[in-house]
């Protein structure tokens, strides 16, 4: 049998068996080689991929009698890195196959990579020229084209540098371009890309703990978008964002971190579109004993969400997660997030301003087993949800389980 014809399963362990035989051929190669080859394959049962309401009948939007799905992912992945004085290169490139079993058509191969330069002049003037790319696919919670695949690719350039004035005061900037493209147009979070500039002044102490301040500056451009009188839609923003961030290092390793940052997207065409508003948050990460932890969480973020009747949302998040430690090679992880989404900023377009709030929750519980030194194997059984005010085109309200079986060898 052809491997393009074996379940995905067989091509994983195919993968895998010649990986370990290979590996342990190389076994009296040296244990610093900077090349490193990496072979992921995940399992993932999902009760509700299309995220359809209870009581929706699956065979009338999709023509099967369930919305469930069995998603095999395998990877290839390619890991570089090379340390020369003060430079350091790293390297690391993937091949993603997604192979779904009923809903096929949203079969996909993607490709991702991470390069990273980091560079320094002296020990006290260094930074990053760092280059991304990160195809995935959108989720069905807000996509209503259910017969179609539609994968999102990001890509992100940064160059950036900082400068120790004293050891302590720190002078910090940078450059970026980031590009956002869906293969289907979304109702809200479509394509666009940004170019960016950062200026930052921060203090670390001798502890660890640091307080930074900077100011950023963003010229974006909405894609594949033409000006809209009727919607005031336009095609272009700026923003500029003040951030103040605090890294508060506490006894016995546990730290907490704060921040605020008061952003402003204003449109040069149609100022409806305009908002601003304080992102914060505060965040704990607390080692209870020597084997477990604790994760506590805060925020409340402002961000576009450009349709008929709103501008931006506030999403308040709240996140709790504990970690416990088994044994040497295994760990336990439970992680509860809650969150309420208001879509507010409605623009003269004669459409009645959106009342729309959402309360999604998301739970997940998480365990990882070193089996050797070069596999890994881990399980996950999460339960998402979503509860909302309106009804509508989309369907707003759903609940899905998800079990999760992956392994990991590299050498």
């Amino acid at each position: 049998m052809a491997t393009h014809q074996m379940p995905p399963v067989m091509r994983l362990l195919t993968a895998l068996t010649l990986l370990t035989a290979f590996g342990s051929a190389t076994a009296f190669a040296e244990e610093a080689a900077p090349l490193t080859l990496k072979a992921d394959a995940a399992l993932t049962f999902d009760s509700n991929l299309f995220r359809l309401p209870s009581g929706k009948d699956p065979a009338l939007v999709l023509g099967k009698s369930s919305a469930s799905e069995r998603i095999a992912v395998t990877s290839l992945g390619l890991n570089f890195s090379s340390t020369l004085s003060l430079q350091k290169l790293d390297l690391a490139v993937s091949l993603v196959d997604s192979q779904y079993q009923t809903f096929d058509y949203l079969n996909n191969l993607s490709y991702n990579y991470n390069a990273a330069l980091h560079w320094g002049l002296t020990p006290s003037m260094y930074g990053n020229f760092t280059s991304s790319r990160k195809e995935t696919a959108n989720s069905f919670s807000d996509y209503l084209g259910l017969q179609q695949s539609n994968l999102r690719t990001e890509t992100n350039t940064r160059l950036d540098a900082i400068y120790e004035i004293d050891g302590q005061w720190r002078i910090s900037g940078g450059v970026s371009h980031f590009n956002q493209a869906n293969q289907q147009a979304l109702v809200a979070g479509g394509d666009y890309s940004t170019n960016s500039a950062d200026l930052g002044l921060g203090y670390v102490a001798g502890t660890g703990t640091s307080l930074t301040f900077s100011q950023k500056t963003v010229q974006g451009d909405y894609l594949n978008r033409a000006l809209s009188a009727a919607g005031f839609y336009d095609n272009a923003f700026n923003q500029a964002v003040s951030d103040l961030r605090l890294h508060w290092v506490l006894i016995n390793n546990t730290s907490a971190d704060f921040y605020l940052s008061y952003i402003a997207q204003n449109h040069p065409n149609y100022q409806e579109r305009n908002f601003s508003g304080v992102n914060s948050g505060a965040s704990l990460n607390w080692l209870l004993t020597g084997k477990s932890a604790l994760t506590l969480a805060q925020s409340r973020e402002f961000s576009s969400y450009a349709t008929a009747n709103s501008n931006y949302s506030q999403t308040d998040r709240f996140t709790i997660g504990p970690t416990l430690q088994i044994s040497p090679k295994s760990l336990l992880r439970l992680r509860h997030e809650w969150a309420r989404t208001n879509f507010l900023g409605a623009p003269p377009t004669g459409v009645a301003p959106s009342q729309r709030s959402d309360i999604t929750r998301d739970t997940a519980l998480s365990y990882y087993w070193q089996a050797e030194q070069r596999l890994s194997i881990s399980a996950a059984l999460q339960n998402a949800s979503r509860a909302s005010n309106q009804t509508g085109l989309t369907p707003l309200d759903y609940e899905s389980n998800q079990l999760t079986i992956s392994a990991q060898y590299s050498y």
